[in-house]
């Protein structure tokens, strides 16, 4: 038990700045990543904001998509960098990095009640994402928030297998896909 004047409370702002901190940490692992939590986030607020969400569950979107990525720190730079094709055992690792996060992110409680949903920003509709295979059905829509957010900055992004996509071919690439 820890002491009582030890004890820290976990307000809505302490976890906000927790989920703040541990983004910038996720994302300053690789120079290819820098400010991709929390492009996340902000995408994944506004796409909540224009469905009407109420804002105690616009913070809860933002801190997902702040969070998504934690399991990434489990994942070697050597793949995270790599600046061609990854080879089927790299794509192993790397795919784990959600159930990374799942694991790690269930473990706080502050963060536990998203931890599957930040945890399934690379599951498909169509049931051929990962980790987990989910399809559309089980996919509630914060998940699915979280995906396009993701997929829209990613792209939006260079990486060190290609350069960043322009903003209209994004958009292009994501309406040919909806769907899937």
């Amino acid at each position: 038990c820890e002491p009582a004047d030890q004890v820290l409370i976990a307000t809505p702002e302490l976890l906000e700045q927790l989920a703040e901190a541990f983004a910038q940490v996720v994302d300053a692992k690789s120079p290819w990543t820098f400010r991709h939590s929390s492009g996340v986030a902000e995408i994944a607020e506004g796409i909540a904001a224009a469905l009407g969400y109420d804002a105690a569950s616009l913070d809860r979107v933002r801190q997902m998509g702040l969070l998504h990525d934690i399991g990434k720190l489990g994942v070697s730079n050597i793949i995270l960098d790599k600046p061609g094709r990854l080879d089927e055992d790299e794509l192993i690792v790397l795919r784990r990095h959600p159930d990374h996060t799942h694991r790690i992110l269930s473990r706080v409680g502050g963060f536990r009640d998203f931890s599957a949903l930040a945890a399934a920003h690379h599951e498909r509709i169509d049931g051929r994402g990962y980790h987990l295979g989910l399809t559309a059905a089980e996919l509630p829509l914060p998940a699915r928030i979280l995906t396009v957010a993701d997929i829209f900055e990613a792209l939006s992004a260079a990486r060190p297998y290609r350069p960043a996509v322009p903003q209209e071919q994004v958009l292009e690439i994501m309406r040919r896909d909806a769907g899937v």
